[in-house]
């Protein structure tokens, strides 16, 4: 019995120790990654190498966030159109009524060329930073 307890503990333990690492090593990432305010300064500045690759390690995450919100209004757009809670109000004044599922469609397909920008912008960015290396 008191063999079986302390497997157990000691299974609980590594399984504790293993997520603490794992959520220490995204926080570690997560630090890498710039906030905006950071960007616009890198942008003006940016030089090396590292600095080039935190401008695109932003643009990388602005990218992942933008298709998980065009994701989001494609599923609503969907909702939508099975329940049409807005149908005459949209029939009538479309996407610019402000909900319904051309809107969400409209916004879901900006995002997407949004995030296309952003994955262009952080490719841009990397191709600087092996410039950079060269010199």
């Amino acid at each position: 019995m008191r063999n079986a307890k302390n497997r157990i503990s000691t299974a609980l333990l590594i399984a504790t120790l293993a997520m603490l690492s794992f959520t220490a090593a995204s926080v570690a990432q997560e630090k890498t990654v710039p906030t905006r305010k950071e960007v616009v300064k890198l942008l003006k500045s940016a030089k090396e190498p590292p600095e080039h690759r935190r401008v695109a390690a932003f643009y990388q995450r602005e990218a992942v966030s933008l298709r998980q919100s065009a994701k989001e209004h494609s599923e609503l757009a969907t909702v939508y159109e099975r329940t049409h809670p807005f149908a005459a109000m949209e029939s009538k004044h479309g996407d610019v009524f402000g909900q319904g599922a051309s809107h969400c469609k409209k916004f879901a397909a900006l995002e997407l060329e949004e995030a296309k920008e952003a994955d262009a912008l952080a490719a841009l960015h990397e191709a600087m930073a092996k410039e950079a290396e060269k010199k």
